[in-house]
């Protein structure tokens, strides 16, 4: 939702979101509901994912959210 507000577009086919989704050995992990959010955000640049995986389960940490938010800012052209 973010991404649309600043104006940050990633369009994906059906494909494309399998495809991305591969890279990581957990997205398999992943809702359902989140896995096109997921591999919209890996296509913008705002999450890289660690080892290999994305960790869908896990917390996100205050210094992650600091990153994709600064990532976002900066892929947006706001920074």
């Amino acid at each position: 939702r973010t991404m649309k507000l600043t104006g940050l577009k990633a369009e994906l086919t059906e494909s494309e979101i399998e495809t991305i989704l591969l890279t990581f050995t957990d997205a398999n992990k992943a809702g359902n509901y989140a896995k096109e959010s997921i591999a919209a955000c890996v296509k913008a640049g705002l999450i890289l994912g660690d080892d290999n995986g994305i960790k869908p389960k896990e917390n996100i940490t205050r210094a992650e959210v600091s990153v994709m938010v600064r990532r976002l800012l900066q892929q947006s052209n706001l920074i």
